[in-house]
């Protein structure tokens, strides 16, 4: 689309303020399935959404096309919808004369550039040595999905920001039977570039994973120590995260309402949200086009303050901390990336630091199982008994209850086995000190 062509017809039409949000994606995908090649396929998808003022009212026009022959539908339909919109502050198209921006490195031309072949063979590659590796492993499934996003905001107050991204998601589910007893077992990576990837390594972890689950037991129900693995750990922290959004403090759904300043958690936890750096969930600037920033959201156990988008800044009195994140219609505050400060113990360490407790490493029915107000959880769970500090039999039939708050309160030690997961939070294992552990079996 030709920005400027776009820019001259809505001036021209008489609209005081306007922005645009041009947005592309490309995506492809490998799946393989017992060796054989099940799909490949690509997609390519883009988007536009304009927004602009007449006579103070905001319009808006949005369209999966990108091109020059929806300017002028974009703007009678923007100045149309204006007539029944909301007053809206011209201080939301930002002066982009005023904002320093940080950079952020996460996008390859050499990744862009892979050809197609390289994914197929690594997901041929993985199949093969996953089916080879264990006979008891009957059904491997492999999807190597290359992913693309690009995101450009314009105004006519001088804003003009453009990010890429670009980045390789590796994951294998397999189905493994020894008996009556069938056990399933998952493995993932995260890349910025698959030179370098170790297949094998990959592939070790996958088959060791599922293969151990057998000859699961249950244990007695009660009060456990438990070492939390980095998944479990990042699905716990999607949920907390989002009570540092200002709108849901404003909302009363916020966990951390009144809690900015306080000891709520244990001094060993620290999280920062990490926007700015090499990693495939960074950006350099958020849905309003403000720039974003790292900064620490946690302390050593205190909240250090809320996440505010530029509709909620002005209501507190404060300024816009780089937030804004398009959701639906809407503008909301809210954290894309975390990272929880890694501590100083190997997973081994953690082990031998619990003593006796449980290892855990799945959660299941987190849609349902989690309740963002209270933060009271009870959930599906799989994982391992820790006997004298060494992981001695795969536990079944488990259900893990606590609070995200309470829970985070107690967090006793903290691994350096970090992990990048598709939560959007990089993570270490955590020891929480006591959680209970039900059984349907004694």
């Amino acid at each position: 689309m030709n920005i400027e062509k776009l820019f001259k017809a809505a001036k021209a039409a008489g609209i005081e303020q306007f922005e645009t949000r041009i947005q592309t994606e490309s995506e492809m995908s490998v799946s393989m399935f017992n060796n054989e090649l099940e799909n490949l396929t690509v997609a390519d998808n883009g988007s536009m959404k304009v927004r602009g003022l007449v006579d103070g009212k905001c319009g808006v026009f949005a369209s999966d096309r990108v091109d020059d022959e929806v300017i002028d539908m974009a703007v009678s339909a923007l100045k149309d919808s204006a007539k029944y919109g909301n007053p809206l502050d011209p201080d939301f198209f930002i002066n982009g004369n005023e904002y320093k921006y940080e950079k952020v490195d996460n996008f390859s031309e050499s990744l862009k550039n892979t050809p197609a072949s390289t994914f197929v063979d690594i997901a041929k590659q993985i199949s093969a040595k996953t089916l080879a590796g264990d006979k008891r492993i009957e059904l491997v499934n492999v999807t190597v999905r290359y992913s693309y996003g690009a995101l450009q905001i314009v105004n006519s107050n001088g804003l003009d920001v453009k990010g890429e991204t670009n980045y390789v998601m590796v994951m294998a589910q397999v189905k493994a039977v020894s008996g009556e007893e069938i056990q399933s077992g998952m493995n993932y990576d995260i890349l910025k570039t698959v030179d370098g990837f170790d297949v094998d390594a990959f592939v070790s972890k996958l088959i060791d994973d599922t293969v151990k689950q057998f000859g699961g037991e249950t244990v007695k129900s009660g009060k456990y120590k438990v070492v939390y693995s980095p998944d479990c750990v990042a699905v716990l922290f999607a949920t907390l995260q989002s009570g540092f959004s200002a709108f849901a403090v404003e909302q009363n759904v916020s966990l951390l309402k009144g809690k900015i300043g306080t000891k709520a958690f244990s001094e060993l936890l620290t999280l920062e949200e990490t926007p700015i750096g090499d990693e495939v969930f960074c950006g350099a600037f958020d849905d309003e086009g403000v720039p974003c920033k790292n900064k620490t959201l946690i302390d050593k156990g205190v909240p250090t303050g809320y996440v505010y988008d530029l509709d909620t800044a002005k209501r507190a009195g404060v300024k816009s901390t780089g937030n804004g994140r398009l959701s639906g219609g809407n503008v909301r505050p809210a954290i894309t990336f975390t990272t929880v400060k890694a501590g100083d113990k190997t997973q081994d360490e953690l082990f031998k630091f619990v003593g006796d407790g449980i290892y855990i490493t799945d959660l299941g029915g987190v849609a349902t199982g989690i309740n963002g107000q209270s933060g009271n959880y009870s959930l599906q769970a799989s994982g391992y008994e820790i006997k004298g500090g060494k992981l001695v039999k795969p536990v079944s039939l488990m259900t893990v209850a606590g609070n995200i708050m309470t829970d985070f309160a107690d967090i006793t030690a903290v691994g350096n086995d970090e992990k990048l997961t598709y939560y959007g939070v990089k993570t270490p294992s955590v020891v929480i000190g006591s959680l209970s552990i039900s059984c349907k079996q004694d």
